[in-house]
């Protein structure tokens, strides 16, 4: 029997809630979550694999792309991930427009913006909202209507990404718009990252976890030693900031704030990759690393 295979994007404005989504789809966290907005700087692939064999269908693979939040950039590093989102979505089998159903009527204004700068055909997008277990049924509707009369979509999914309502429909829906192709990826693939990069993104998870304020924006992680044996995973990462008095935040009083971050991060990536790690972190300090197209073009590709 053939089979399908194709990309679904995620899009939307900031804290929507398409990293989340993607983890629950996927059963496995493979893009980081965080409370602040803007935390996904570059898109992550999430590889779906559907068994349909019993069902006389094709089996399928569904390939998510978990995008960063659209929204009006004012940094060198907001136009340079804004710009590469936009540039991605020129080719794509679906595309999943998400929408946080607490918002409120300034985040309905800017979502609106984000709606008309995106190219939208009606025969391959949809609609999700998101967030629906927080908000009560009557305003749906409204909400639903209201954003119809800013582009008409023909498929609307009401969600929670958290506790997973509506999910399994929106799975039974967006395999019927992928076509028949070879799998694009192994079975048992997840994810496009390498495990240099998930770990880098894992640390900057914690990082946002941890510290308060606009710090987290100003750093990023790298993965400089990598060195793995049958039983255990040892992870060299430099933490690298803009500024000396960033690097005393991150380390805390006694060194504090960091060892809370290299544990909760250890955690984490034993869990993924059911060994032990031994994870070790090094502040470096970057001048003007965000202005930096150099360093900003390295972005996900340590």
């Amino acid at each position: 029997m053939s089979t399908k295979s194709g990309f679904v994007y995620l899009v939307g404005p900031p804290n929507v809630g398409k990293s989340t989504l993607l983890n629950y789809l996927l059963g496995q966290k493979v893009s980081i979550v965080s409370r602040k907005v803007q935390t996904t700087r570059f898109s992550t692939k999430g590889i779906l694999n559907i068994k349909n064999t019993e069902n006389n269908k094709p089996d399928c693979q569904i390939i998510f792309v978990d995008t960063p939040g659209l929204f009006e950039p004012k940094k060198a590093l907001e136009k340079h991930i804004v710009k590469n989102t936009i540039s991605e979505l020129n080719s794509y089998e679906h595309i999943c427009v998400l929408y946080d159903a607490t918002s409120s009527k300034i985040k309905f204004s800017e979502f609106s913006k984000i709606i008309k700068g995106i190219k939208l055909n009606k025969n391959n997008s949809s609609l999700i909202i998101n967030k629906i277990d927080l908000i009560e049924k009557e305003k749906l509707l409204i909400i639903v209507k209201n954003i119809q009369k800013i582009f008409e979509f023909n498929n609307v999914f009401m969600v929670s990404a958290k506790k997973g309502q509506g999910c399994k429909d929106l799975i039974d829906f967006l395999q019927t718009t992928i076509p028949e192709s070879p799998f694009l990826y192994n079975k048992d693939q997840l994810t496009d990252l390498s495990e240099r990069v998930f770990s880098s993104e894992i640390t900057r998870e914690k990082l946002f976890n941890y510290l308060n304020s606009e710090l987290p924006y100003n750093l990023y992680v790298e993965t400089v030693i990598w060195k793995e044996t049958k039983k255990s995973i040892t992870i060299h990462q430099n933490i690298n900031v803009s500024k000396y008095n960033h690097k005393r935040i991150i380390i805390g009083k006694n060194g504090e704030n960091l060892k809370k971050i290299g544990i909760s991060s250890r955690k984490d990536l034993e869990k993924v990759f059911n060994k032990k790690v031994n994870l070790f972190l090094f502040l470096k300090i970057k001048n003007n690393w965000m202005n930096n197209i150099k360093e900003l073009n390295h972005l996900g590709q340590n």
